[in-house]
């Protein structure tokens, strides 16, 4: 019987020291460190939970003592009111439903794509319709926008080769919200209102845009700059973002990182102050001059000034 009793014991210990739960992990952690699951901010939180869980019930186990059997042969606890072995491997197995990530208020929500979809962008965006290995969290709040560039591999890459690479990584799918291609077109990530997986620390509150490219090598195209700023823009009235150093923010700012890349990080300033004019009346006061403007009576390049106008506001 003693035999029998530290066999039990052996077990329940290799048991906790493996980490063996009747619960499942998350995936595992994309490079900006944000896998995430129902009501869990990341992997490294939910062991976090359980190794102290798992702390707690060796030394609860110590300090109850063993159980024993009364005269009848029958099992009872130790102690009146203490947890059963199998209680207390359940609470270690138990994933901490009410884990609240850096930034975030409140027990996380699933996304809903029909209660939380975000406003539809007054430019065109390109579909994609992905499938994410995991349940994505609603994001709850919105006061920040990092830029990313894709960096390895050169030149454009589409939304759909990020995904499947990330997939193939083992991660929730892509971490971007959405990604410019080298002519401007913007193609859809995650869709905007859940959490993204892109700056580690900062995924909660922030929305990922990854410009395609290595600007380390490269230089954005105009087309890339145009739609960024109008994205951003958008991005910066539907939140209520001031646009400013702090609010829209190249990948370095918020971790260690190259991206997103010199000759994209040295346009911030000046994309910043063309949202800030975009937010200021530009298009009110564009359409206004349009109605007044006679364009038989004005030279060619008094025309394609004023259409030009037009592109950088929409």
């Amino acid at each position: 019987m003693k035999t029998k009793k530290m066999i039990s014991a052996l077990a329940l210990t290799v048991c906790l020291a493996l980490g063996m739960t009747t619960g499942s992990f998350a995936s595992p952690v994309s490079e900006e460190g944000a896998a995430y699951t129902t009501g869990v901010a990341s992997v490294d939180q939910h062991m976090d939970a359980a190794a102290k869980a798992r702390a707690k019930a060796a030394k609860a186990s110590k300090k109850d003592g063993k159980m024993k059997k009364d005269q009848s042969g029958k099992t009872e606890a130790a102690t009146p009111g203490t947890t059963s072995t199998a209680a207390r491997m359940t609470a270690v197995a138990s994933v901490p439903r009410s884990a609240k990530p850096a930034g975030a208020r409140g027990v996380m929500r699933n996304y809903n794509p029909v209660t939380d979809a975000a406003p539809a962008e007054p430019m065109a965006v390109k579909e994609t319709h992905f499938q994410f290995r995991e349940t994505l969290l609603l994001r709850p709040k919105t006061d920040m926008i990092v830029i990313h560039h894709v960096g390895i591999p050169d030149g454009d890459t589409s939304a759909a080769a990020i995904h499947r690479a990330h997939l193939a990584n083992g991660w929730a799918g892509i971490g971007y919200h959405y990604v410019i291609r080298k002519d401007g077109t913007i193609e859809r990530g995650r869709p905007l209102a859940t959490v993204g997986a892109h700056a580690e620390g900062q995924n909660y509150h922030t929305v990922g845009i990854n410009v395609t490219g290595n600007f380390e090598k490269e230089i954005p195209t105009p087309a890339q700059i145009h739609s960024l700023e109008g994205l951003v823009a958008w991005i910066c009235k539907t939140y209520s973002i001031v646009p400013g150093p702090s609010t829209i923010v190249g990948h370095r700012d918020v971790n260690s990182t190259d991206c997103p890349g010199r000759n994209l990080y040295s346009l911030l300033p000046q994309i910043r102050k063309d949202v800030a004019r975009k937010l200021n009346g530009m298009d009110s006061s564009y359409e206004d001059k349009l109605k007044k403007t006679n364009f038989l009576k004005m030279s060619r390049k008094e025309r394609e000034a004023i259409i030009m106008q037009g592109a950088s506001v929409l």
